[in-house]
């Protein structure tokens, strides 16, 4: 399957900070236990998830199917393409993705702290698939005589297969650096109001390296237009 794609991203900043700010006036009776990780661990896991963004990708799916005729006839092998069993399509979507760290699995190895100094690895981001919407009043395709029609059901299984390759062609630096400074605009306060005064921030050292299906989380194939 041959695949074209516009990649259109918007970043629209998602900040689910409520629960834990609410908690910050607890956070004096912490003041005193900086190097306390497990109180830490619990403070910052009220934080559940802190989405970071959303982005639209629009994209368009190409597939050709040519007919062939394939097998021995004679002792000899067939492999033709039969006249006139050409058959292409094109087919627009839109996908809706967000990017989130769920701070619910931060383990208190994934914290150091020294004085008043402290190092916090962040859970790995998910981003999620959220919506999947074809665009059907554009969909393009041909087919020749010995051809019938794309059908729903092949429609379906191309957009499917079109969503599970978006991962390969994301600008993952860009999404995982937006994912860390979001996640880190969150914690900032939280953690100096505790009494930390140098904060950092990181994810794992091999996380780029990771393959990027594992990060990309698949909620919803399809939002069909009305």
């Amino acid at each position: 399957m041959k695949k074209k794609y516009l990649l259109l991203i918007g970043l629209a900043l998602l900040f689910s900070t409520s629960s834990c700010r609410q908690e910050q006036t607890t956070h004096d009776k912490m003041t005193d236990s900086l190097n306390d990780s497990t109180a830490i661990v619990l403070q910052l896991r009220k934080c559940s998830r802190i989405y970071s963004s959303e982005y639209q990708i629009h994209k368009i799916i190409t597939n050709t199917d040519i007919l062939k005729l394939k097998g021995n006839i004679i002792n000899q092998k067939v492999d033709m393409e039969i006249p006139s069993g050409l058959r292409k399509i094109a087919i627009p979507i839109d996908v809706t993705i967000k990017g989130y760290t769920d701070l619910a699995l931060l383990q208190e190895k994934n914290i150091k702290t020294e004085g008043k100094k402290i190092t916090i690895v962040l859970p790995d981001p998910q981003f999620v698939v959220t919506a999947v919407k074809i665009d059907r009043k554009n969909i393009s395709q041909i087919s020749e005589l010995m051809r019938n029609k794309y059908q729903e059901q092949e429609i379906n299984q191309l957009t499917r297969k079109g969503v599970a390759s978006i991962y390969k062609d994301m600008p993952w630096n860009e999404f995982l650096e937006t994912a860390r400074s979001n996640a880190a605009y969150t914690l900032f306060p939280i953690l100096q109001t505790i009494g930390f005064e140098e904060i950092h921030i990181q994810y794992r050292d091999d996380l780029k390296t990771t393959p990027k299906n594992q990060l990309l989380l698949f909620k919803n194939l399809e939002k069909r237009s009305k």
